[in-house]
């Protein structure tokens, strides 16, 4: 995107994170590696994943860990989108990198309420109180179960990441930049750069 908008100063991207739900049936803590194995397919199938994933973060430093805990999503859903509610798409984006970096490089649970208020309340400036209290809250957890059940149903959305822009280009899965540089120049031309 910076690129994109470097070559098109009038363009100005705003990122949206939607709630989505990749395990729904999943309800207890387990290990990382024992979910990830599971999810492709059994022991030890996970790796290659790993690997592809690690030599696309070494340009940039990243070193992933699958250690630790992990569990159920909806407590960080929903603190992903009360930053949007409460403090708007740039408090969510802190918020979302928050907790990529804590569970794929600190080996950090994120479905542990602790750990969420602590993370919440240092990226959005919102006291600890608040932030605990929504992930609590009924309407929310309602919110949050009825936005992932849409972006199945409605949208489509079978995988993370799955990036929509303008509300119907739809990419999904791990993908190179390459792609969405094509993308916006795609789209760029189909508006005529208006």
């Amino acid at each position: 995107m910076k690129k994109f908008e470097s070559k098109h100063p009038q363009v100005e991207f705003e990122v949206v994170w939607r709630p989505f739900c990749l395990n729904p049936l999943f309800k207890t803590k387990c290990g990382k590696i024992a979910l990830y194995d599971e999810m492709a397919g059994g022991p030890g199938k996970f790796q290659p994943h790993l690997d592809r994933v690690s030599a696309a973060g070494e340009p940039y430093n990243l070193k992933f860990s699958v250690t630790g805990d992990t569990g159920p999503t909806r407590a960080s859903q929903i603190l992903i989108a009360n930053a949007l509610r409460r403090r708007g798409p740039a408090a969510q984006a802190r918020v979302v990198e928050a907790l990529f970096r804590s569970h794929f490089l600190d080996g950090k649970d994120i479905s542990d309420e602790d750990v969420l208020v602590a993370l919440g309340s240092e990226t959005t400036g919102l006291p600890a109180d608040v932030v605990r209290a929504d992930l609590r809250d009924d309407d929310n957890c309602r919110f949050v179960d009825d936005e992932a059940e849409a972006a199945v149903e409605e949208k489509g959305v079978e995988a993370v990441p799955c990036v929509t822009v303008s509300g119907k280009y739809k990419v999904g899965g791990y993908q190179e930049k390459e792609v969405f540089e094509k993308l916006f120049e795609r789209i760029w031309a189909e508006n005529a750069g208006v």
